[in-house]
């Protein structure tokens, strides 16, 4: 079967800055794959019995690609504790309303698909050898292929630091009976937590790799990850042809504190000196690089996934990516579950890349900033990098996978006026919306047809997820959420005097004198 998505801008690959944009266009689509892109009246021509997609009205872009989050469903928001600076949000969330995978997987393949993502990457903060671990990990891929979508999924752990960063010194501070409460999270077998971990990954690989999915290595943190751990990480990816490793790294200064106190450099260093990186790493966040970080991701190929929303939400800065761009770093799009409304819009979450990175200064003839293809590409083929997707999918050509959006033009347009000379990338990053996503393909089936998803019921869902919300904690949940409230002050004053490195930012914003 042929489809022909037609627009009056087809984006093809946002590298080729305005250049990639195609005017009166139409893309063919013959199964799962791009079989042509060019002028839309040849193409309907030559393929009179296509089926019709899109039209004059609208773009055509690539799927968007989020690269980071968690496959939560509902946002901490929703569920109840709202953001904090992510050490005290890890002990407050565990008032947060749980959902089980079977409705957190769809739930969060819902929110991406209709706001016109085609692919996420589901990275698992697991618990150390947890006997449902597997269950859940299938139970959200399965999810993910019924609900159309293309995903990656890392599974990872915490085999240290997990309560605290330098976890041991601190269980000293605390008080007896917290001291009992907390000896599990601290002093636990660590070799058989990355026994199990390591089985569960090569189950999940041999049974799930291809197709819609890929699984690759997610080590949740890397202040959480022993020598041992990531070491053999690093082996197993390598050994199995060059998988991606996904990880959290210089997310808040006290991470960055952390990695100066422990191993007296970046943490970031402390992973290149394990071998990890190079062009198949991935950091999550890098807020906390510094300029001998930065160049070393570019000398060495790596990524990084910026979650700018989140990074607010979170009150952890401002990641410096201009100066990654200006170096050479791939950086993707990370919604991180915290988009700025609440609602998983990747074309917001663009626009506020795009916002943010606009920089202060008095050249005004040189001051940098990102220009919106550059920020088109965080969304489409870098963070198509970032998950060993580069060649499938992330721009429109013949011989990729046939993942595409059309979106709407007429509120961009016409609401009341805008230019017909304003350049499409500009348009896009400045109007465009998440609701005006039309029409959505998927290995070229169409799981989104005007604005409806085809392949869940929302409505049923969401009255599971209101009845499975409102049943609230259980006794054991409230009772470890409690005493997690009792552990906070000590963490507070853990993490006090830790301020005692030096900082230049990147970015000046505003100016004490």
């Amino acid at each position: 079967m042929e489809t022909l998505v037609r627009g009056k801008y087809v984006f093809t690959d946002a590298a080729l800055g305005p250049a990639g944009v195609l005017t009166g266009a139409a893309v063919l689509v013959s199964g799962s794959e791009i079989a042509a892109v060019g002028p839309y009246e040849a193409l309907r021509r030559d393929h009179p019995q296509a089926a019709l997609l899109g039209g004059p009205d609208c773009m055509v872009l690539p799927g968007l690609i989020d690269a980071h989050t968690h496959g939560r469903g509902l946002s901490f928001l929703q569920r109840g504790p709202g953001y904090d600076f992510l050490e005290n949000a890890l002990l407050d969330w565990a008032f947060a309303v749980d959902l089980p995978a079977e409705l957190n997987a769809p739930l969060t393949a819902l929110r991406h698909l209709r706001n016109g993502c085609t692919t996420l990457h589901h990275n698992e903060m697991g618990k150390v050898s947890d006997p449902d671990a597997l269950a859940k990990a299938e139970t959200a891929l399965r999810a993910y292929r019924q609900a159309g979508i293309r995903a990656a999924y890392s599974p990872g752990i915490r085999d240290e630091n997990f309560l605290a960063y330098d976890d041991q010194a601190f269980f000293a501070t605390l008080p007896p009976h917290l001291q009992e409460f907390a000896r599990p999270l601290v002093f636990f077998d660590k070799v058989k937590a990355r026994e199990d971990y390591f089985a569960l990954f090569e189950q999940l690989y041999a049974k799930w790799n291809g197709g819609l999915t890929r699984i690759f290595f997610g080590p949740s943190w890397a202040h959480g990850a022993s020598d041992e751990y990531l070491l053999r990480v690093k082996e197993r990816a390598d050994a199995l042809g060059g998988l991606p490793v996904h990880i959290h790294t210089l997310q808040t200064p006290i991470q960055r504190a952390y990695g100066l106190r422990r191993h007296g450099k970046s943490l970031l260093m402390r992973l290149n000196d394990l071998g990890l990186v190079d062009e198949h790493l991935t950091l999550g966040h890098a807020v906390y690089v510094d300029q001998a970080d930065i160049e070393l991701l570019a000398e060495k190929g790596a990524s990084v996934t910026h979650h700018p929303s989140c990074n607010f939400a979170m009150r952890n800065g401002i990641a410096p990516v201009v100066p990654m761009v200006r170096a050479g770093v791939n950086v993707a799009l990370g919604i991180d579950e915290k988009a700025f409304n609440d609602d998983e819009d990747a074309i917001g979450e663009l626009r506020m890349i795009f916002y943010i990175h606009r920089l202060s200064g008095f050249d005004l003839e040189d001051t940098p900033a990102l220009d919106p293809y550059q920020v088109i590409a965080m969304g489409t083929r870098n963070a198509a990098r970032c998950l060993g997707l580069g060649d499938e999918v992330g721009a429109l050509r013949p011989g990729t996978k046939a993942d595409l959006i059309t979106l709407d033009m007429a509120e961009m347009t016409a609401d009341p006026w805008a230019s017909p000379d304003l350049d499409p990338g500009l348009l896009f990053i400045h109007r465009a919306r998440g609701r005006h996503v039309r029409d959505v393909l998927v290995d070229g089936q169409a799981v989104v047809v005007d604005g409806a998803v085809q392949t869940i019921d929302v409505e049923a869902l969401y009255r599971e997820v209101r009845a499975c919300a409102e049943k609230g904690l259980t006794p054991a949940q409230r009772a470890y959420a409690e005493r997690m409230r009792e552990i906070k002050p000590y963490v507070q004053r853990w993490y006090r005097s830790w301020a005692d490195f030096p900082r230049e930012p990147f970015y000046a914003v505003n100016s004490r004198k």
